[in-house]
């Protein structure tokens, strides 16, 4: 639960986010870390010390969280929409194209991965990988302004029309559950 301020800054409690919100929040961050891998590629002179935190933190959110962003999508929101709507429709085309750009962000998160994990270690070595983060970061970027401008104008406005309240919190719980560390499992750095 979070704790929220009223105007007199009284303390009140603010429900969960719910799926659309989360989604939102989510692009936001995709966002911010491409921001943030674009600076690493095309910044010079950046201290070893910032380059191992920036490297750190993209491998984290793109190894991490994205994929639990993708698994929303594709296991809480697509069926839902799916079964909502008939063959074809902008929507439905839309909400395909949706899980299906993904196998095309996870070729290219795989790469930006490969090139991010060394240099959580190896910062100095970001010269002689500055042009292949650069043309990955590029890359992304396309197959990102693509992929989150069809869900925001398509996909996420459809979900509160098709789906019911209930649908809506089952969603919510599916999603809060895939951010919920599982008991007894070891997570491993990289």
């Amino acid at each position: 639960m979070r704790v929220t301020r009223n105007s007199d800054g009284s303390a009140k409690d603010a429900a969960a986010p719910g799926p659309l919100e989360r989604l939102k929040e989510c692009h936001a961050r995709i966002r911010h870390f491409m921001q943030l891998s674009r600076t690493l590629a095309e910044t010079k002179d950046i201290p070893l010390v910032e380059i191992t935190h920036a490297a750190a933190d993209i491998f984290r959110f793109f190894s991490h969280a994205l994929p639990q962003h993708e698994a929303d999508e594709n296991e809480s929101v697509f069926p839902r929409l799916r079964d909502a709507l008939p063959q074809g429709g902008l929507v439905r085309e839309a909400a395909e194209a949706m899980v299906e750009q993904h196998h095309a962000i996870d070729e290219l998160v795989e790469e930006l991965l490969s090139l991010c994990a060394p240099l959580r270690r190896r910062p100095e070595h970001l010269p002689g990988l500055a042009h292949r983060l650069q043309h990955v970061t590029s890359a992304l970027d396309l197959v990102f302004a693509a992929h989150l401008l069809l869900e925001e104008s398509v996909v996420f406005p459809a979900i509160p029309l098709l789906l019911t309240r209930a649908q809506l919190r089952e969603m919510s719980c599916e999603m809060q559950r895939r951010r919920q560390p599982q008991v007894g499992t070891i997570h491993l750095v990289q």
